[in-house]
């Protein structure tokens, strides 16, 4: 019975051959996996790791990987069947190409059956639980003959599986916190901020903290087209440095930063550069147009102002004089939840 599909996915090869093994591990040399076997489609030699060729040599190949509570039934579309045992302890596999991977695939760790099926633009893995695979060849009565009677745990039940496969993805999300919270803390430099957006917004509001915390928190509580008129203003900033503001593309891309609109073409862009140099200008423009978080996008773009202008403050200053309203938009905010507050302590000592 099926339990879960773990993974499928399109993903590009290269030399006809996939890996599937631990993301952080060595995954061996591809002969050793199929030294001794009788196939030479699923190499399975290397403990904790799968070496498969593929159909096509290149291209893209569709690839599903399934978990099963027993030897599934096998589809007559596939032509190049093989199967191996698979033993893994690894809460983390992925499966790789020679210069991409995708995943996770989930598989709890234990001791598998895997069938390959390999075919023209696609490949299946399907994995259960290796029981009964083993036999007696002799037996003793005293001896086999008393322990091949006592009873052993039965196989997994489908329900025991699925626990597994949830428990996997319990501690990957655990290692997931743990790492975020050690990530946090060192570009934070441990003083990690309570606002949950500063902290969503990453190194560049923890740099430009650094320098100027009070902006940071203003645009903290600003509106989305504040943010991205601060950022396309930092822009300017940038594209001035460069020397690339003579440009007819960069008031129309300075535009659309300030309108959320989508920017001129960045091929064309990058082909009117005269300097290799000037492309840094061309990243932080594009990285400033995301839109996935603001204030993450303004807050690079000002400490990347900041910190390629001869010194910060002539940025910063320049920042305060040219959106006035800013800072001190938010010190009134801050100061009203203030007078809220001792309202309502005073109401209540009352």
């Amino acid at each position: 019975m099926l339990v879960e599909v773990l993974l499928d996915t399109p993903i590009r090869v290269h030399y006809g051959y996939l890996r599937l093994g631990d993301a952080h591990a060595d995954l061996g040399d591809p002969r050793e996996a199929m030294r001794g076997q009788v196939n030479g489609l699923c190499g399975a030699a290397i403990p904790g790791v799968l070496h498969l060729k593929t159909g096509p040599m290149s291209g893209e190949v569709r690839v599903r990987v399934e978990l099963h509570t027993a030897e599934p039934f096998l589809a007559d579309v596939w032509h190049d069947v093989v199967e191996a045992p698979f033993s893994t302890r690894s809460e983390d596999l992925m499966l790789a190409a020679f210069d991409c991977q995708e995943g996770p695939v989930d598989l709890p760790p234990g001791n598998y059956r895997v069938r390959y099926c390999a075919g023209k633009d696609g490949a299946l893995l399907q994995f259960w639980p290796a029981t009964g695979a083993d036999r007696i060849v002799r037996q003793s009565r005293e001896i086999g003959g008393y322990w091949h009677g006592v009873e052993r745990q039965p196989a997994l039940t489908r329900a025991e599986l699925a626990a597994r496969v949830a428990a996997v993805r319990t501690h990957r999300e655990e290692r997931r916190r743990d790492y975020a919270e050690d990530h946090l803390y060192d570009i934070w430099q441990g003083r990690i901020p309570d606002d949950p957006r500063l902290r969503e917004a990453g190194w560049s509001a923890a740099r430009l903290s650094q320098l100027d915390p009070d902006l940071v928190a203003a645009l903290a509580e600003a509106a989305d087209p504040v943010r991205r008129a601060v950022a396309a203003w930092a822009v300017e900033r940038i594209l001035a440095q460069a020397g690339l503001l003579r440009h007819v593309w960069a008031e129309e891309a300075l535009t659309a930063l300030r309108d959320g609109t989508p920017l001129p073409d960045e091929g064309t862009i990058r082909r009117s550069l005269a300097a290799r140099d000037q492309h840094g200008a061309i990243e932080e423009l594009f990285n400033a147009a995301i839109g996935i978080n603001t204030l993450t996008d303004v807050c690079e773009a000002v400490a990347i102002a900041a910190d390629r202008a001869p010194a910060p403050e002539l940025v910063l200053t320049g920042l305060r004089q040219a959106f006035p309203d800013l800072v001190q938009g938010r010190n009134d905010l801050v100061q009203g939840r203030n007078d809220l507050v001792q309202g309502r302590n005073d109401l209540v000592q009352g």
